[in-house]
């Protein structure tokens, strides 16, 4: 509910920057480096929609999936304002645009067809000049909407079905149609079965860079500023089109993982933990190259009391590939042995990264190094966070909740009946001065 608030939020904004907006260039003022899109890999899905649809996957650096993680945290949290006011605005988001030639990129018809009005116009948004005019046609993707920052992979579909007065244009109000941006040879056009192009015979070339997006108010005027990268490398689909090769266990390397950590949050009265996840390039192309086609690379997480022998995959940790923090509820450790999970419980954790590939088997990377943690006392002023280390060895069992023999209220105490001999002092203190006034209240009676 959080995340569609939110995207009814940017919408709104967007809609009131086409009136507003003041535009700007300074990219030294984002909170990370505006790089272009990576690995950008797109395939055709012909069997899957429209005879032209493509799907394009791209990644983002591990510095934005990382800001737009610590953004969204922060939104839950209620911290947003003061997270974005360290960089003097009230917002920041992102789209993406993908531009697209047929066969040719330096055609005057069918290549590139990016021009000015992809900028943006100060009054109208994306695509429109000052009159208000649309001047692209409907496959110019100049805004492919608000992406998921969080994720080092994502997708759009794009170059879908074409209405007819897409397809024709309108001269009047300068708007390109299809047929302005296509040589004839290059597709084949009905009016019930619409457009096609023959990707056998002809390459499909893209390029797609990214939008950042911020937004404050300054003397009473609301100011967009909009930050453009370069291009991404350009990827061809079609008949000089790369073509795709299938992953092997070779291309997996084990997932690296530090920081093992608990958190103060819990999941259906289980702690959490998180961990730190590093996502090499290596690992983001091949993500992203099965994301293109219809597979992906996943990270399970596995986790057990430490001094168990047996691994318990935990289902509902975080699985998406994301640089920065992953969380890790505990609650699929709950079983016969371990009836709950407190925060005081030694836990190890390992990962491995598992692919799947349409049409194939799923194959598995080897597993992470075993990270684990010491403990502390959680829930006090002096609460710290524990050491993480990397360690192999399995050492005696330790059971949840006593992992300590000493009280954690005095630190002497043999904690009679698991209670602090303190505790038990005020106990007997409050039941004799109970007793104390029901003796005396029933003499009162007596006299009476």
């Amino acid at each position: 509910m959080k995340k569609l608030i939110s995207i009814v939020f940017v919408c709104a904004m967007l809609i009131s920057c086409m009136a507003t907006g003041v535009f700007a260039e300074d990219k030294d003022k984002l909170p990370f480096e505006l790089v272009p899109p990576a690995n950008v890999t797109v395939s055709w899905l012909e069997s899957n929609d429209s005879p032209t649809t493509m799907k394009m996957a791209y990644s983002l650096s591990n510095d934005m999936t990382k800001f737009f993680k610590e953004k969204e945290e922060a939104s839950i949290e209620g911290t947003v304002d003061e997270l974005l006011a360290k960089y003097g605005v009230e917002d920041l988001w992102m789209t993406t645009q993908i531009d697209w030639a047929i066969d040719d990129v330096e055609d005057e018809v069918s290549g590139w067809h990016y021009t000015k009005y992809w900028d943006g116009n100060q009054n109208y948004g994306f695509g429109y000049d000052e009159e208000g005019r649309c001047r692209v046609g409907e496959w110019d993707a100049v805004d492919m909407g608000i992406g998921n920052g969080t994720e080092t992979v994502n997708e759009h579909w794009f170059l879908r079905w074409v209405s007819e007065d897409a397809f024709n244009g309108n001269p009047d109000t300068k708007t390109p149609g299809l047929k302005d941006q296509l040589r004839p040879d290059q597709y084949k056009y009905d009016e019930e079965e619409g457009l096609s192009i023959d990707f056998d015979k002809h390459t499909a070339y893209f390029r797609t860079r990214f939008v950042f997006v911020t937004y404050k108010v300054t003397d009473d005027e609301s100011v967009y500023n909009y930050y453009y990268s370069d291009w991404s490398d350009t990827v061809a689909v079609g008949k000089e089109g790369e073509k795709f090769e299938p992953l092997t266990k070779k291309d997996l390397a084990a997932p690296v993982i530090t920081d093992l950590r608990m958190t103060d949050r819990d999941f259906n009265g289980c702690p959490v933990v998180a961990f730190t996840l590093t996502v090499p390039d290596e690992l983001a192309a091949n993500a992203t190259k099965l994301e293109a086609y219809d597979g992906g690379i996943a990270i399970e997480t596995e986790a057990r009391v430490k001094g168990d022998s047996e691994w318990i995959l935990m289902q509902n940790a975080d699985w998406i590939i994301k640089a920065g923090e992953m969380e890790c509820p505990l609650i699929h450790l709950l079983n016969d042995e371990h009836k709950t999970i407190d925060k005081d419980t030694e836990i190890e954790l390992r990962c491995r990264y598992r692919c799947s590939q349409s049409e194939l088997d799923d194959i598995w990377s080897d597993y992470s190094e075993v990270l684990t943690f010491a403990t502390t006392e959680f829930g006090g002023e002096d609460e710290t966070v524990p050491d993480t280390t990397a360690d192999t060895e399995t050492p005696e069992v330790i059971t949840p909740g006593a992992t300590d023999d000493k009280c954690p209220i005095c630190h002497f105490c043999p904690r009679p009946l698991g209670l602090c001999i303190f505790i038990w002092l005020v106990i007997i203190v409050v039941i004799v001065i109970a007793v104390i006034i029901i003796i005396k209240s029933k003499k009162k009676k007596e006299k009476k």
